[in-house]
């Protein structure tokens, strides 16, 4: 299998307009993969998958539209995630909607102007204008500004983009790209000596980081199976007991990605990290994905960290259907 930066350098976008071509020739795969991609109850190889898509059950269209309000817990008549099927809601095709929603994420978009055209160049009764209001309404702007760039490579912003358009999913309604990153290397930037990625998993947010010439210290359990590691240097053990033995990461700012839910780890990390800033990716409303079990990561922090200060909330590329944000927390100044 190709290394990091070989993926990367050879990197020419999606092949033919075909998910399963483009993860195999990306990888090198041989035909007859019989690898198990899992999460949670999922369980699927990339052929399977492949007839998933070819036979059109990404987007059960029988089932109809599916929203997820933020203030309203998921339900069995809310499910999970965040879904618009305009074939439905519309009768017309949703292909230049969708191709507008990801733009927002890419590098070279300024994402702070680019939502007004976005809801503004719509048509009469589309959803867009729900989805700008909604995204506006959450976002609270990076403090440094994010230049543009024509040379960031993200190949997961490829395939996100693709994967909107296999399930047309075309942003959240009220209920990675290339700003999220920036924005955790510029706060990180602030007055930090580097980055800890706590809970790092196959460490594709720290390759892109380190990428950007970001210091990133890595640290994971390792109890999970991952295909492609995309790193090589992981600190294997307990984040807590890391963090202990580190001076409770002061100097550096904490990276918390999808942080896992069950249990006290998240917790138990956040009471003993004694740095100014964290930052952490995770879901915007109370479907409890990659969030506590009881609440969101926002208002975790509003009732038990008084002492930190949210000051930036940008919605993100992850999964196509979900509805997640990058937030940054910086330590309030000591009376």
């Amino acid at each position: 299998m190709a290394s990091s930066d070989e993926i990367f350098d050879r990197w020419h976008g999606i092949v033919e307009n075909d998910f399963t071509k483009t993860i195999a020739q990306t990888f090198d795969l041989p035909p007859d993969d019989s690898y198990v991609y899992r999460a949670e109850s999922f369980g699927m190889k990339l052929l399977e998958i492949e007839e998933k898509i070819e036979s059109g059950g990404m987007n059960d269209r029988s089932r109809g539209p599916r929203y997820q309000k933020a203030d309203e817990p998921a339900s069995p008549s809310r499910p999970l995630g965040l879904h618009v099927t305009y074939h439905l809601i519309m009768g017309c095709d949703a292909s230049a909607d969708i191709d507008a929603y990801t733009s927002l994420f890419l590098p070279t978009t300024d994402t702070s102007k680019a939502l007004k055209p976005f809801s503004s160049n719509a048509k009469k009764n589309n959803p867009r204008m729900r989805v700008t209001e909604y995204l506006e309404k959450r976002r609270i702007a990076s403090p440094f500004k994010i230049l543009k760039s024509k040379t960031h490579l993200n190949p997961y912003l490829d395939l996100w983009a693709l994967s909107c358009h296999l399930v047309e999913f075309t942003g959240p309604l009220d209920d990675p790209g290339y700003e999220s990153p920036a924005s955790a290397k510029l706060v990180g930037e602030s007055a930090a000596e580097g980055v800890i990625d706590m809970a790092s998993g196959n460490g594709y947010w720290t390759y892109i980081l380190r990428r950007m010439k970001i210091d990133v210290l890595v640290v994971d359990n390792m109890t999970s199976e991952y295909r492609t590691m995309w790193i090589l240097d992981t600190v294997k053990g307990d984040g807590v007991e890391y963090l202990k033995k580190s001076s409770g990461g002061k100097g550096r700012v904490l990276l918390m990605i999808y942080m896992i839910t069950a249990g006290t780890f998240t917790k138990r990390i956040l009471k003993v990290y004694q740095g100014n800033v964290i930052v952490m990716v995770g879901t915007q409303n109370r479907n409890r994905y990659t969030g506590f079990s009881h609440c969101t990561m926002e208002k975790y922090f509003n009732r038990e960290m008084k002492e930190w200060e949210l000051v930036c909330r940008i919605a993100m590329l992850s999964f196509a259907g979900k509805d997640e944000a990058l937030y940054a927390w910086k330590r309030k100044p000591s009376a």
